[in-house]
């Protein structure tokens, strides 16, 4: 009887403490650097939800160690409701590809809810004689080691795209580090990178001017803005399509109705016009509702299957 009393105050009082959030402002990490697209999606979202909370969420970039440093402190935080985490995949693939990473991707992390999916273009140098995925593949084969690929971030979607390209096709090209996607422009338009992976509007203009040259796009379905461009899986290669997500995470232990009421508040404002308005123009996909259970069961899902990536690619971790 006592346990039962007990049991029910404790649930009487997580009720109560949901009922009263939000009552005070909300952190949202993001743990990369401000400007680039995690910080957009985060925007555009969170702010809707705090106009219509009244009550500020302040989006927060924490960059560091491809993004271990901002999710570590989520880890650490208080598990009260008011520090989220913008994870994106990187979060499921770090602990594979990092040593001595101080946080779980699972253990220290409630799944709230997934905002986005981004698709980005294999794109090559117009001067490049491939016009399909196929001929990049056979070209590459032809002449190892010769070509290379931008890898803007170790464990970032575009890098696993291209290493699960590789590893799928049996080619050797070599990864050139950057510090993100703009930067690497350049270097594609000139031909000093063979291959690369972009964001739809940063690759548009390129494509369109002619200057770059579409093969793929990895995505479940074709550009609507590209709609002769074949999704990986329809060029050849299916097992080297990834897709780019954007989720909302809490620290483990917060209570499950403020994770619930999170969750609804996420969903509602990604039905908003003006928010599909602010993500399509930044070349995200809404994602479908998902249940915080859902997001828990995707992250495990990915944690496993990076997992087993890397060691079948025989990545050292760094």
């Amino acid at each position: 009887m006592r346990i039962l009393t007990a049991l029910l105050l404790t649930l009487a009082a997580t009720a109560a403490g949901a009922q009263g959030y939000p009552s005070k402002p909300v952190r949202l990490i993001v743990p990369y650097p401000a400007g680039g697209i995690v910080e957009i999606i985060a925007r555009a979202v969170v702010e809707n939800v705090a106009a219509n909370w009244n009550n500020p969420i302040i989006v927060e970039p924490k960059p560091g160690a491809n993004g271990s440093i901002g999710t570590d402190a989520v880890a650490k935080s208080a598990p009260d409701g008011y520090t989220w985490l913008l994870a994106t995949l990187s979060h499921t693939s770090n602990p594979s590809l990092q040593k001595d990473v101080p946080w779980h991707p699972t253990a220290d992390f409630a799944g709230v809810t997934v905002l986005a999916t981004v698709p980005a273009l294999a794109v090559v140098p117009a001067s490049l004689p491939a016009t399909s995925l196929l001929e990049f593949v056979a070209l590459a084969k032809s002449h190892p080691g010769k070509f290379n690929y931008l890898m803007p971030g170790t464990g970032s979607s575009m890098h696993l795209n291209s290493e699960l390209l590789k590893l799928s096709a049996g080619i050797d090209v070599v990864a050139v580090p950057y510090k993100g996607l703009p930067p690497a422009v350049p270097d594609l338009l000139s031909g000093a990178l063979s291959f690369g992976l972009l964001s739809v509007p940063l690759a548009a203009p390129h494509i369109k001017a002619g200057t770059l040259r579409a093969l793929a796009i990895a995505s479940p379905t074709r550009s609507a803005q590209f709609p002769d461009v074949p999704t990986f899986a329809e060029a050849g290669f299916p097992e080297a399509q990834v897709v780019s997500w954007f989720a909302i995470l809490v620290p483990a232990k917060t209570p499950r109705a403020i994770v619930a009421r999170v969750n609804q508040e996420l969903d509602r404002a990604l039905r908003d016009p003006e928010v599909v308005r602010r993500l399509e123009g930044a070349g995200a996909n809404v994602a479908a509702p998902a249940k915080p259970e859902e997001v828990d069961a995707m992250l495990k899902k990915e944690v496993a299957r990076w997992a087993k990536f890397v060691k079948d690619a025989r990545i050292e971790a760094q």
